[in-house]
C-alpha cells in the first residue's frame, strides 16, 4: 500500500503542473478557461451530483464530509480518466475535436476513530483553442492572416479532512492549492505575440452532511457546502518576436484581477438497498472576475443537478449499478451581453469487481440553449472511466 500511495501522490504532483487538455472551445480564451463541471468518479452517470452522496469506497471531493462513510479498515484509492468528442458551431462553420485527460486521482483512509482524510487532485479549468482568421487590409484588396492559439489550465491539489460528530453529523474541509499556467499566442503576418500567465492560490471550502435513518435499510442525507472567494496570484509575461528580424521583446504584462469564486451548495439524497436518488443546487459568484476585453463580462452561476441509481441483483454480492442524471445551469461567461445556458444528460454503469472494488463507466451528452446567432455553440459527448479499489489495513494501526 505504501508503494501505491506514493505512486498516486507522485502522479498528483506531476499532473498539477500539466495542462488540462479537456477542451478545444474558442470561448476558453476568456477568464480562466472552460470550468470543470466536476463529473467523474463512481457516480459519473448521475448528472454530477455529490453534495449529499456517501459511500464506503467513495472519495467525494465535492463534499469532504462524506469521507466519514469510508470503510474504517481500508485504504481507498480512486483513479479516473475522461475523453470527449466536441463540436463547435459558429455562423456557417463547424469544427470538431477529440480531447481527454486524467479526471481525478485520490487516496483516502481513516486516521483515528472519528477522523478521516484524503489527498486528491482534480481539474479546475481548461484552455485549448486554435483559431485562424483572414482579414482584409483597410483601403486595399489584400488580406492578412491571423492565428490565435491557447493552452493550459488550472488544477487543484486537495488535502481533505472529515470528522464524525455523534452518530449522524459529519463536518469536512478541503484545503487546496490551485495552480496552473495558461499560454496564449497571437500571430499576425511576421509578428508573434505570446502571453504567459502563471496563476496560483490557496483555497478552502467546507462541507457538512447529516444522515437521518428511516429504518435499517433506508436513510436520507442532507448536505451543504461553502467556499470563500480568494484572489489568484498571477505572474504574467509578454514576449513579442518577428520572423523578419532577430529581435525579441520580453516584458511583464498588466494583471487583470481573477478569483477562485465564492460558492454555496445544498444537496439531498435518499438511499435504500436498491435505489439512490440525489439532487444538488449550487450558486457560484463569478461576477468579481474582470476581463481586458470590453465585450466580455462574467455572471454568477446557478446550477441544478439530479440523478438516480438502481442496483440490479443482490446489493450484497457483486451488485451492478445503473445510473441516470441531468443538470442545467447558466454559463459564467457573458459575450456581448449574451449568456448561454448549458444542460447535460448522463447515464452510467457501476460494476463490482473482486474484493468489492468498483469499476464505473459514464457517458454524458452536453448542449446549449439561448446561444445568440453568431456566438459559439458547443455540443459534446463525454466518456468517463473510474476505478475504485481498496486494500485492507491492520486494525491495530487505526485504533
Amino acid at each position: 500500500m505504501r508503494k501505491i500511495l506514493f505512486t498516486i501522490l507522485g502522479v498528483c504532483a506531476l499532473s498539477s503542473i500539466t495542462a488540462q487538455n479537456t477542451t478545444n472551445s474558442p470561448t476558453s480564451m476568456f477568464g480562466i478557461g472552460e470550468i470543470s463541471t466536476g463529473d467523474g468518479g463512481q457516480f459519473s452517470g448521475m448528472g454530477g451530483v455529490g453534495i449529499a452522496l456517501r459511500g464506503n469506497s467513495f472519495l467525494n471531493a465535492t463534499n469532504p464530509a462524506a469521507l466519514t462513510e469510508l470503510d474504517s479498515l481500508k485504504f481507498t484509492v480512486e483513479a479516473g480518466v475522461m475523453g470527449a468528442y466536441k463540436r463547435y458551431h459558429q455562423s456557417a462553420s463547424t469544427n470538431s475535436s477529440n480531447v481527454g485527460n486524467i479526471n481525478n486521482l485520490g487516496v483516502g483512509f481513516r486516521i483515528l476513530p472519528r477522523w478521516y482524510a484524503a489527498a486528491s487532485i482534480s481539474p479546475v479549468s481548461s484552455v485549448g483553442y486554435r483559431i485562424s482568421l483572414d482579414q482584409q487590409v483597410e483601403g486595399t484588396t489584400s488580406t492578412i492572416s491571423s492565428y490565435f492559439e491557447g493552452e493550459g489550465g488550472l488544477s487543484r491539489i486537495n488535502l481533505s479532512n472529515a470528522f464524525l460528530i455523534g452518530k449522524r453529523f459529519s463536518l469536512g474541509v478541503n484545503l487546496s492549492y490551485v495552480t496552473g499556467t495558461i499560454t496564449e499566442t497571437e500571430t499576425n503576418g511576421t509578428a508573434t505575440q505570446t502571453s504567459t500567465s502563471y496563476k496560483k492560490t490557496f483555497y478552502a471550502d467546507l462541507g457538512l452532511q447529516y444522515k437521518l435513518p428511516i429504518n435499517k435499510n433506508k436513510n436520507i442525507v442532507i448536505g451543504a457546502t461553502y467556499g470563500y472567494s480568494q484572489p489568484l496570484t498571477q505572474d504574467n509575461s509578454l514576449s513579442v518576436s518577428s520572423t523578419s528580424g532577430d529581435e525579441t521583446i520580453d516584458k511583464s504584462e498588466h494583471t487583470v484581477k481573477q478569483y477562485m469564486p465564492q460558492f454555496f451548495g445544498l444537496g439531498l439524497a435518499y438511499n435504500s438497498l436498491k435505489w439512490t436518488f440525489a439532487a444538488d443546487y449550487r450558486y457560484t459568484e463569478w461576477s468579481k472576475m474582470r476581463s481586458s476585453n470590453s465585450i466580455i463580462s462574467f455572471a454568477n452561476q446557478r446550477s441544478v443537478k439530479a440523478g438516480l441509481a438502481y442496483i440490479i441483483g443482490s446489493p450484497y454480492k457483486n451488485p451492478i449499478r445503473l445510473m441516470l442524471g441531468a443538470s442545467i445551469g447558466n454559463s459564467y461567461l457573458i459575450i456581448k451581453d449574451y449568456k448561454a445556458t448549458n444542460y447535460y444528460v448522463s447515464s452510467g454503469l457501476g460494476l463490482t469487481l473482486r474484493n468489492k472494488n468498483m469499476l464505473s463507466l459514464g457517458v454524458k451528452y452536453g448542449d446549449q440553449t439561448k446561444v445568440n446567432k453568431g456566438m459559439p455553440h458547443e455540443q459534446s459527448v463525454s466518456f468517463y472511466f473510474n476505478l475504485s479499489f481498496s486494500e485492507r489495513t491492520y486494525r491495530g494501526k487505526l485504533q
